[in-house]
């Protein structure tokens, strides 16, 4: 069963949904679809009746924004609760805590993060909103001379970004803080099968420009990098699963690896893999649908997966406008930005006017040519970015 909801919906997903047959919830926004004609549309009513019989129901759904029907339809049921739970930054720390005990975190509002004086907290910290996505509203602080302009870039974001996403999903009235994490930062699509298993759809590695860098600009995978974190990562993933009923739960995390190899976890956002067309990147990549594999219950044979695909680096661009530009007075070239890249792959662009991104690109690459990647990551897109 899965929920459509915006800002966005792939073409990828569609075809997906159309082809599986699987139940779609009947809305407003999930009959506008191109190829709505073509997909199992169920009534409201009968929807979350299924899934309120069903004792662990094959739910997924693209977007967070589905939130606000769960708690419409279904208040108070266990999935609703599971997603509310994991939604909230701040109540995940509970499980987070227990297990990673160093962890600390405080909870503000708005008006008291605007009074907040950073020398009452141990630095460096992470300030973020208790519900967000896609970066916004985060920023690292180092130092304390760091937090008038961190403050200021906060209540900028808070203002721009304000009636763009239901409050479920990014609410910029209610932050905290919490300590930063040193070390690599991995992202994973992954779902807890019926048995409360989990199998692993992909792990990207999450690079940044510098130490104050919090950009989705880009994100890795290669055989390298699966290897390398699939073993711990499935280990610290079952250590989760032991503290609450996950079966038949699809999820996007993020996680830091410490310098000592303490994996410590950023957040787990519940019910779908990464968000607008980004989930698709396992298809893309290595031929795994997501989605297909979620409700199929299907595992990838990593081995053979990987063998085919010897040398080769991929990478996902989600590119954002510099917050400092008024978005409805410049223009973004797609195309000369899709031009320095010699091998992409699949791109989608995006609304920039409304959405917090420009494009999504996904691309391959080999490490004598990685310096392509490296370029957009430290660029400041100036030379994409014109007058219209």
């Amino acid at each position: 069963m899965i929920i459509l909801e915006g800002p966005y919906v792939s073409e990828f997903l569609q075809q997906t949904v159309a082809d599986l047959q699987v139940p779609v919830a009947d809305t407003e926004f999930s009959r506008s679809l191109p190829l709505s004609n073509r997909m199992n549309l169920v009534s409201p009513e009968l929807f979350f009746r299924a899934i309120a019989q069903a004792e662990s129901p094959l739910l997924y759904s693209n977007s967070e924004n589905s939130t606000g029907l769960l708690n419409r339809y279904l208040p108070g049921h266990p999935v609703t609760e599971r997603v509310n739970y994991f939604k909230d930054k701040a109540r995940l720390r509970e499980i987070f805590s227990r297990l990673n005990p160093t962890m600390w975190h405080r909870r503000f509002s708005l008006k008291e993060l605007e009074r907040l004086d950073p020398s009452d907290l141990p630095k460096p910290f992470v300030v973020k909103p208790v519900r967000g996505f896609a970066s916004i509203g985060i920023h690292a602080v180092h130092s304390d001379d760091e937090w008038p302009a961190a403050r200021a870039a906060i209540l900028k974001e808070a203002a721009l970004m304000e009636g763009v996403f239901p409050d479920s999903v990014v609410s910029l009235g209610e932050f905290m803080a919490e300590r930063y994490i040193a070390g690599d930062e991995i992202a994973i699509d992954a779902y807890f099968d019926g048995q409360g298993e989990p199998l692993i759809l992909n792990i990207l590695h999450h690079l940044f420009a510098s130490e104050s860098d919090i950009s989705d600009r880009l994100y890795l995978t290669s055989g390298w990098i699966i290897r390398r974190y699939y073993a711990p990562v499935e280990n610290y993933l079952r250590e989760i699963a032991g503290l609450r009923d996950l079966r038949n739960f699809p999820f996007h995390m993020e996680m830091r690896i410490e310098p000592d190899g303490t994996f410590v976890p950023i957040e787990i956002n519940p019910m779908r893999f990464m968000g607008f067309c980004v989930a698709d990147v396992e298809y893309y990549f290595y031929g795994i649908n997501p989605y297909e594999y979620y409700f199929h219950q299907k595992r990838p044979d990593w081995d053979a997966i990987l063998a085919s695909r010897e040398g080769r680096i991929y990478g996902m661009f989600g590119i954002d406008i510099p917050k400092h530009l008024d978005k409805n007075l410049i223009r973004f070239d797609y195309d000369r930005f899709i031009g320095q890249l010699s091998r992409p792959i699949h791109y989608v662009k995006m609304d920039y006017r409304r959405l917090p991104m420009a494009i999504y690109l996904f691309a391959e690459t080999t490490e004598d040519r990685f310096w392509e990647f490296e370029t957009i990551l430290r660029s400041d897109l100036s030379e994409f970015i014109g007058m219209p």
